[in-house]
């Protein structure tokens, strides 16, 4: 019952809050990453074809966030997936220090600014 209620502090701002930091936050983190998985292929075996690589997309993010943030960040991990982020997919990085998250994506081909900027400028 423990982790449910921190779960719920976690996902939803309680009116009163717990006062106290939670001591076990990484099982915190992996059970609110699996249930964000788990509910990912649960849409998208109820949206059917037409949104399957979208849902796809983000449970394969989500696995890749929970694989890196079972022990701490470290640059070769990083690095790897870096290197095989591939298109529609997100890389989440946690940064907990700066109680910030980190999206990346790949961009597939170049704009120049210039190139963003309507005729008109």
């Amino acid at each position: 019952m423990a982790l449910l209620e921190s779960l719920f502090n976690h996902l939803v701002l309680p009116p009163k809050l717990p006062g106290q930091q939670d001591t076990d936050i990484e099982r915190i983190n992996e059970n609110i990453l699996t249930r964000l998985i788990h509910a990912c292929n649960t849409l998208r075996k109820l949206t059917g074809q037409e949104f399957a690589d979208t849902w796809a997309s983000i449970s394969h993010s989500l696995r890749i966030c929970l694989y890196l943030h079972q022990r701490r960040l470290e640059k070769r991990s990083i690095i790897h997936e870096f290197c095989n982020l591939q298109r529609n997919h997100v890389l989440i990085l946690n940064i907990v220090e700066q109680n910030a998250a980190l999206l990346v994506r790949r961009q597939v081909g170049y704009v120049s600014p210039a190139e963003k900027l309507p005729s008109s400028f």
